[in-house]
């Protein structure tokens, strides 16, 4: 595994591992942790699931009994969460090292390329790019995922930080609806207006949440985490749903702007992946600021 890469501007301080499915390591504010550090048992065991965050492409979040049709042909992708049964979650660029193009004190791009060889890899061969930034206000993540193949293909992505959980965190952001999962961690029942609503802000303590929130506005803001600092999640319109992950007795809590909806490909009744035709790509934004109030 190539060595981490850290980042200064300012009172923030990032490290990236490209090694480790360009994971964010740690992400800090006057040596206070934003999101959840990864400890090192975890960089020792490689296990990307407890950083501080990773990105999600050519999909994010589930393809159920990882198995879907386009174009006429059922496809079927190995499954990579075995402890959270037959599906595909998350895409593959987290489970993959990812080269470094160019770094600098406060930024770094990298690339990853794709081209299926075995049975149970992603169909579609494609070209990710990521690139981090750091400024005084925050981190900047840009993503871009380009279509390799030669015909049209499936496409999406996003970003899965793991926020530090600690006691009176309070999450504020509107959405339009919300997707409850079923049994199965599949979407299986829609609330509009969205149940709960987070408009005016709620407490994290008893929240328990897995769900897909579409219509999302772009924003949510973090209160509680440190004193008098606020954290806010943007992005840019294509990752127009945000998925909250809250999970029991856990160290961290989990904001993930995506471009579509879970198990999309499957259920058209969803916010669905993007379509590409050859060359065609993906781009866009997602920002982690950390500010004073």
């Amino acid at each position: 595994m190539s060595d981490p890469i850290s980042l200064a501007a300012g009172a923030l301080r990032a490290v990236i591992a490209p090694g480790l499915g360009a994971s964010i390591l740690s992400f800090t504010h006057a040596g206070g942790d934003i999101l959840r550090p990864a400890t090192p048992a975890a960089l020792a065991g490689g296990q990307v699931r407890l950083t501080g965050g990773y990105p999600m492409l050519p999909f994010a979040n589930r393809i159920a009994d990882g198995r879907f049709l386009f174009a006429g042909r059922w496809h079927r992708i190995r499954p990579n969460f075995p402890d959270l049964g037959p599906h595909a979650l998350h895409g593959s660029g987290w489970q993959r090292a990812w080269t470094l193009v160019e770094s600098g004190p406060a930024h770094l791009s990298l690339t990853l390329a794709h081209i299926p060889a075995a049975e149970g890899d992603w169909p579609f061969a494609f070209t990710a790019g990521l690139e981090y930034r750091l400024t005084p206000a925050g981190l900047d993540v840009g993503m871009r995922l380009v279509n390799d193949s030669a015909g049209m293909a499936p496409a999406g992505m996003g970003l899965h930080p793991n926020f530090r959980r600690v006691p009176g965190a309070m999450l504020r952001f509107s959405a339009l609806s919300h997707w409850r999962p079923g049994p199965d961690g599949l979407p299986a029942s829609v609330s509009m207006p969205p149940d709960p609503d987070f408009r005016h802000g709620r407490l994290l303590d008893d929240s328990v949440l897995d769900g897909d929130f579409p219509g999302w506005a772009g924003i949510a803001h973090v209160t509680g985490l440190a004193p008098g600092l606020l954290v806010s999640l943007r992005a840019d319109r294509l990752f127009g749903t945000l998925r909250v992950f809250t999970p029991t007795a856990r160290d961290f809590f989990g904001l993930e702007p995506v471009t579509h909806g879970a198990n999309a490909i499957n259920q058209p009744e969803l916010p669905p992946m993007a379509i590409l035709a050859p060359g065609a790509a993906l781009s866009g934004t997602i920002s982690i600021l950390a500010e004073p109030i």
